[in-house]
C-alpha cells in the first residue's frame, strides 16, 4: 500500500474531530484508572465497554478501544512503583526496581521514567507498525485459500503453545476456542452443529457474551473470592501509601532519562519482537526485556532500586503494543487477546481485519495509524499531570468496584441483542473463565481461535472447490502451503519435546 495522502488528509480530519478526541481522551483516562487499580487490566476493561462502540463511527471506537489499551498498559506501573502491587501483569517486572525507588524516596522519579520509558517504546513500535503492516499485506496478499488455512494453524499452533506455561494447557484452550467456534448453523447447508439441541444456540456463540464471560465477569467472580477469603484490613496500608503519595520529591532529570538509554533500545527491541509473534504479548515482552537489559548490564545492579531497572521492564511492555496489531492487519490474524478484540471491534463495524482492509479501507487504516501516536501523546498527558491521582486510585475497596463492574458486565452483554440467552451465555463462560484460571489454562488462545475459526472454515472450503475436492492438491497444492504445514508440524513437534524434557527435570 502507496501512502495516498488524500485518504491521509481525510483520515487525520476523522481523527481529530471532536467526538474522535473525547472518546480518546475517555480511553485513555479509563485505561490509566484501570491499570493502576491492582486485580484490574485491560482486557476486562475493553470487553465492557466493546457493546459502547455499536453506535460509535470506527474512529471514535478505535479511539476509546485503542486509549484503553495503551492507557492500561502504562497504567499497572502507578501501583506497581507507588506501593509494589502491579496493577497489571505486565507491570510486574517494574516492581523489581520501582517500589525500591519509592522506599529510596525517589518515587516521583521511578513514576516519569516509567512514563518516559512507555512513550519512547510505545512511540517508535507504532512507527514500526505502521512502516511494516502495510508492506506484510502486500505479501499476504499473494497467499490462496490453501497458504492462509496453514498460515492460521501455524498461527494457532504459536498462541497455543506460547500463551502459557504449559503446552498442553495452551493447546486445550486453542482446541475449546475451534470447538465454540463451530457452534451454530454450517455456513453452506444451514445445518445446527453442536448446539446441543438448543434452538438459541443456532446462531453461534456471540463475540460480545464471550468476550465479557471470560474477561470481566471471570475477573470479578475471582475478586468476589478474594474478598471473601481477606483476613485483613487495608486501611492502614491505605494510610501509609496516601501520605506517600503526598510528599514533594524531586522530578527526573533530563540526563538520568538519557542514563537509560540502552535499557529503553532493549526494552523496545525485545517488546517489538515479543508484539509481533502470536501469543507473547506484553508480560512477556517486559520480563523478557528487563532479564536481557540484566544480562548486559551487569554493572548497573538492576533489581537494587535503579531507574534503568523501570526503563527496560517499561519499554519492554508498552513496545508491545503497536506490534501485537500487526499479524491483525497483516494477515487477519490476532497476535493476542487485546487484538483479538480490536479484530471484533472492527467486524462489529462491518471491517474485516486483514491485507485487503488496506485496499477496500485506507482511510480507517490511516486512521488507526493515527490513533496509535495520538493515544501516546495522550498517556504523556496523563502521565505527567495525574499519576499521583491515578496512584489514589489503587487504595479504592475492591467492595466498591465488583458490584459496578458486575453490572456493567451484564448490561452490556444484553445490549448486544438485548436477549437474555447472551447474559446466559456471558454468565456461562464467567464461570468457565474463572475455572480456567484456577487450572492456569490460558484464554487467550481460545479467543483467537474462536475468532480465527469461521476463518480457517472459509479457506478450506475454498481450497477445496478450486481444487474440486481433493484434498491433497487443497492443502498441500503450492510450495508454500508444504513449506507452512512444515513449519506447523515441526514447532508442534519441537514444543511439544521441550514441554516433556521440562517435566522430566522436574522429576
Amino acid at each position: 500500500m502507496s501512502f495516498d495522502f488524500a485518504n491521509i488528509g481525510e483520515a487525520i480530519d476523522l481523527v481529530f474531530a471532536l467526538n474522535t478526541m473525547m472518546w480518546a481522551v475517555v480511553g485513555v483516562a479509563v485505561g490509566v484508572s484501570v491499570g493502576a487499580m491492582p486485580g484490574l487490566s485491560p482486557a476486562p476493561a475493553i470487553a465492557l465497554l466493546l457493546p459502547l462502540t455499536f453506535t460509535m463511527s470506527l474512529p471514535s471506537a478505535l479511539g476509546l478501544l485503542i486509549g484503553v489499551y495503551k492507557g492500561g498498559i502504562y497504567g499497572g506501573s502507578i501501583s506497581a512503583i507507588s506501593f509494589a502491587t502491579p496493577g497489571t501483569a505486565e507491570a510486574g517486572a517494574t516492581v523489581l526496581d520501582g517500589y525500591k525507588l519509592t522506599e529510596q524516596g525517589k518515587g516521583r522519579k521511578a513514576l516519569q521514567m516509567a512514563l518516559y520509558a512507555s512513550v519512547t517504546a510505545d512511540l517508535l513500535t507504532s512507527l514500526l507498525t505502521v512502516f511494516l503492516a502495510p508492506s506484510l499485506a502486500l505479501v499476504a496478499l499473494k497467499f490462496g485459500p490453501s497458504e492462509r488455512l496453514w498460515l492460521i494453524i501455524l498461527a494457532i499452533t504459536l498462541v497455543g503453545a506460547l500463551s502459557g506455561e504449559h503446552f498442553a494447557k495452551g493447546i486445550f484452550a486453542a482446541a475449546l476456542g475451534l470447538f465454540i467456534g463451530t457452534i451454530g448453523s454450517d455456513p453452506v447447508s444451514m445445518v445446527p452443529r453442536n448446539t446441543f439441541g438448543q434452538w438459541w444456540l443456532s446462531d453461534g456463540v456471540h463475540l460480545i457474551p464471550l468476550i465479557i464471560g471470560l474477561f470481566a465477569i471471570a475477573n470479578m467472580i475471582e475478586r468476589i473470592i478474594e474478598i471473601i477469603m481477606a483476613r485483613r484490613s487495608r486501611s492502614e496500608k491505605s494510610e501509609r501509601i496516601m501520605a506517600q503519595l503526598s510528599k514533594k520529591e524531586e522530578g527526573l532529570t533530563f540526563r538520568e532519562y538519557l542514563s537509560a538509554k540502552k535499557e529503553i533500545a532493549i526494552g523496545t527491541g525485545v517488546g517489538a519482537f515479543a508484539g509481533i509473534l502470536p501469543g507473547l504479548g506484553a508480560t512477556v515482552g517486559a520480563f523478557l526485556s528487563y532479564g536481557v537489559a540484566r544480562q548486559l548490564s551487569p554493572e548497573k545492579n538492576l533489581g537494587t532500586g535503579r531507574l534503568e531497572g523501570v526503563a527496560a521492564a517499561e519499554a519492554g511492555n508498552n513496545a508491545t503494543a503497536g506490534p501485537t496489531l500487526i499479524p491483525l492487519l497483516a494477515f487477519g490474524i490476532p497476535g493476542g487477546t487485546i487484538a483479538a478484540m480490536l479484530g471484533g471491534a472492527l467486524a462489529i463495524q462491518g471491517v474485516q481485519a486483514g491485507p485487503r482492509m488496506f485496499e477496500l479501507f485506507p482511510v480507517q487504516v490511516y486512521s488507526l495509524f493515527i490513533i496509535l501516536i495520538v493515544a501516546n501523546v495522550l498517556v504523556l498527558f496523563f502521565g505527567y499531570t495525574m499519576s499521583g491521582l491515578f496512584a489514589k486510585l489503587g487504595t479504592l475497596k475492591p467492595q466498591m468496584l465488583v458490584p459496578v463492574i458486575m453490572a456493567m458486565a451484564l448490561v452490556g452483554a444484553f445490549a448486544y441483542q438485548k436477549s437474555g440467552y447472551d447474559v446466559a451465555m456471558a454468565l456461562f463462560f464467567g464461570i468457565m473463565g474463572w475455572l480456567m484460571k484456577l487450572a492456569r489454562i490460558p484464554v487467550a488462545p481460545l479467543i483467537i481461535t474462536f475468532l480465527l475459526t469461521p476463518l480457517a472454515e472459509q479457506n478450506l472450503r475454498r481450497a477445496l472447490l478450486i481444487n474440486r475436492g481433493v484434498w491433497n492438491e487443497a492443502l498441500f497444492g503450492s510450495w508454500l502451503a508444504i513449506g507452512l504445514a512444515v513449519a506447523a508440524a515441526v514447532l508442534l513437534v519441537l514444543l511439544s519435546r521441550a514441554q516433556l524434557g521440562r517435566r522430566m527435570k522436574g522429576g
